[in-house]
């Protein structure tokens, strides 16, 4: 009996030290950031941020420019609606969500002070989550009209279920949350944003962001296997989340052919490719889109980044930023007191390669920094006009502006 069991805590060990060596270890340390050095701003002299701290201006989870005008579009919550509501990373407690969800725009060229070139867009013709006008936001895109002022505003609204004839809300820990992508319309320089159209549908499951294809489609991502449950909390071992594609006759999940997405992100679309990061491996799929019935997606090249992030954006010289998590396990505690708790952030600049080296994109550090001046990011945007860097994080009570030139 002794014996069996020697032989039996012998092979335990080996178990655990194989799933240690190839498992646990890349997640402790390369997905988690356990261990990590990070460099300071101050290494990065060509860098220089200032945070800017105004009411409205905290939680923003993602951003978007108007690269003609430099208007600034900014999807804004709130810190504590953070600490208690984002499906995305299981805060499910509905009864924090608050009412201070919005666009608000920002005029990054002109002059004065950020206050008086700051306006928060009404919201017309949207009966809301529960018919009082308002959502829970998440991820946004706007496609601006070549031909026109107007702009089309995509969303995700984070809804909490509810029961449609009753109104009594449901419970959101069986459940998950409700969420649907929202469409707005708005013009360069309106203080207001009409409501088109509510996307709901079985396959905006967990969406996290969403990126105009042409005038009629888009996709999206979901960034989990599911709403709840065991499946989703294996996500960080097993991999999970999906790419759909919507236009005004169907949402559908797209087929790919290659390997399943860990945890895909905020993605961009540009030059008819699709740009998914992962959250989970530090990787971005270079995807190509067919839009047929079904659609489907077919790898085009995975583009290698030290470690997991959140959303990416795209200037007007086609190079992308990635707003990245150096040591993602701060986060839990960051959004328990985002005020308090800081969090590492490090931005990329992703460009085709030029040198010839066998890579067909080149990766490069633009700024990091340990949470003493940037927010836990989850965001950044370039101006190429003037060099600045806009920086946005869903649990930061502030945005940063960063000159870097």
């Amino acid at each position: 009996m002794a014996s069996l069991l020697s032989r039996a805590a012998i092979a335990g060990a080996v178990v655990i030290g194989v799933l240690y060596q190839f498992l646990f270890k890349s997640l402790i340390f390369d997905t988690l950031g356990y261990g990590r050095t990070l460099r300071s701003l101050g290494d990065f002299p060509n860098v220089q941020c200032q945070k800017v701290v105004e009411p409205g201006l905290e939680a923003c989870e993602d951003m978007w420019l108007h690269d003609v005008t430099g208007i600034l579009y900014m999807a804004c919550a709130s810190t504590a609606r953070s600490s208690f509501w984002v499906p995305a990373v299981d805060r499910l407690n509905a009864s924090g969500r608050g009412s201070a969800d919005g666009i608000w725009t920002l005029d990054t060229r002109a002059s004065g002070p950020v206050s008086s070139r700051l306006k928060k867009l009404a919201v017309e013709g949207f009966p809301g989550n529960k018919g009082d006008a308002s959502f829970s936001i998440h991820g946004i895109d706007i496609r601006a009209n070549k031909h026109t002022d107007v702009l089309q505003i995509m969303l995700i609204n984070h809804r909490p279920p509810f029961n449609p004839v009753t109104g009594e809300e449901l419970d959101v820990s069986k459940i998950g949350a409700n969420s649907t992508i929202e469409q707005f319309q708005t013009t360069f320089g309106s203080d207001r944003m009409r409501h088109v159209r509510t996307y709901a549908h079985d396959a905006i499951e967990t969406p996290n962001r969403v990126a105009w294809v042409n005038d009629h489609a888009f996709v999206f991502t979901n960034d989990h296997s599911g709403k709840v449950g065991l499946r989703r909390h294996l996500d960080p071992l097993l991999g999970g989340g999906s790419v759909g594609y919507c236009d005004r006759s169907r949402c559908q999940i797209a087929k790919q052919f290659g390997r399943d997405f860990a945890l895909p992100n905020g993605l961009v679309y540009t030059n008819n490719l699709a740009y998914v990061p992962s959250t989970l491996t530090g990787e971005i799929r270079v995807l190509k889109l067919n839009a047929q019935q079904p659609p489907t997606l077919e790898d085009v090249e995975t583009i290698k980044v030290p470690f997991g992030m959140d959303n990416l954006s795209v200037d007007k010289d086609g190079n992308i930023f990635a707003a990245a998590f150096p040591k993602l396990h701060q986060l839990v505690r960051h959004f328990d007191d985002p005020t308090n708790n800081k969090a590492s952030t490090t931005v990329f600049k992703v460009t085709p390669n030029s040198i010839g080296n066998g890579d067909s994109y080149e990766v490069v550090t633009v700024m990091e920094d340990n949470g003493d001046i940037l927010p836990a990011a989850t965001v950044a945007i370039h101006d190429a006009k003037t060099g600045r860097v806009f920086l946005g994080g869903v649990g930061s009570p502030y945005i940063a502006i960063c000159e870097t030139r």
